[in-house]
């Protein structure tokens, strides 16, 4: 069967290179004066305790996983070095982000002065954990999902701040970025529907038209939360829709009436326990926040050679 027009254009992963890299400095800028305090205070202590311990010399140290992961920020490190102002600090990279990791792989080797490496530990740290954390929960949906064809979306439920490194990281994982703001996809809810008073099918049909007038090009979803509203946005010629807390019987049912004409995405309380019950109805994509919001930080170690 022919897949909607739209169907490719909700198939998109944000690459590494894609990410903006003056919003990534601004991060890290905000990272370096939590651990070394504002410059021109008091408060601009630096590393008391390494330099207390009078730590000098030249040292290696490797990033190793501590548990099974999808491993995601390593491009982050030398981002990371340069904010602090530690350039000298060099990654010998041993994996990609993506990559499937056992306890006790090596992830890469930091080597420079010991003193600039204890600098950035546990920046590096925190973001390698946080993102493979996100990765490898990503990667768990995806695998449940797969044996029926359906797609995993994220969505803008991000650490604010955070919003592009945590949707790569769900690309890492295996899954698809929905849109990455409020710039770049039309995405109609309640809420918008409300304020804008459209209270019948037959009001809701004329507004879809209008509004693919008024933006052409851009993709425009409506959020729904049952059949008739459901039939209402097709009519108007909605490239997707957002099937807003369905049963998967609802699902199945909005399928068939689909007959894919738009591009079908379920959302609304799906979780880890009860994705595959949904995956069954075969929307095209289901989206969830949770492995953004509710994944854990993984265990990854520095250890010194």
């Amino acid at each position: 069967m022919t897949a909607p027009s739209s169907f490719k254009r909700f198939k998109s992963r944000l690459a590494w290179d894609e990410i903006d890299r003056e919003s990534v400095k601004s991060l890290l800028h905000l990272c370096l004066i939590e651990e070394r305090g504002r410059e021109n205070s008091d408060s601009c202590l630096g590393d008391v305790t390494t330099d207390s311990c009078k730590i000098t010399g030249l040292g290696k140290a490797s990033l190793v996983a501590r548990e099974p992961m999808i491993l995601c920020g390593i491009g982050l490190i030398p981002l990371v070095a340069n904010a602090f102002g530690v350039p000298q600090v060099k990654l010998d990279r041993q994996v990609e982000d993506g990559t499937p990791l056992q306890p006790g792989e090596s992830i890469g080797v930091m080597e420079g002065p010991q003193p600039e490496i204890l600098l950035i530990e546990r920046t590096v740290l925190n973001f390698l954990q946080k993102l493979s954390g996100i990765a490898t929960v990503a990667n768990r949906f995806v695998k449940i999902l797969e044996p029926f064809g359906v797609g995993l979306l994220d969505t803008r439920k991000t650490t604010p701040g955070m919003r592009s490194l945590e949707k790569y990281a769900t690309a890492c994982g295996g899954g698809y970025n929905h849109r990455m703001g409020l710039y770049d996809r039309m995405l109609v809810k309640d809420n918008h529907l409300a304020a804008a008073s459209i209270a019948s099918p037959v009001a809701l049909t004329e507004f879809v038209r209008a509004l693919k007038d008024s933006q052409p090009g851009v993709l425009l979803e409506i959020e729904v939360d049952g059949l008739e509203q459901f039939e209402a946005a097709l009519e108007g010629g909605a490239d997707a829709v957002l099937l807003d807390n369905f049963s998967p019987d609802e699902i199945d049912r909005a399928s068939a009436i689909n007959d894919n004409r738009a591009v079908l995405e379920a959302s609304g309380g799906i979780n880890e326990e009860n994705i595959s019950a949904y995956a069954q109805a075969k929307p095209h994509f289901i989206s969830s926040g949770a492995p953004i919001h509710a994944s854990r930080w993984l265990d990854i170690g520095l250890d010194w050679e």
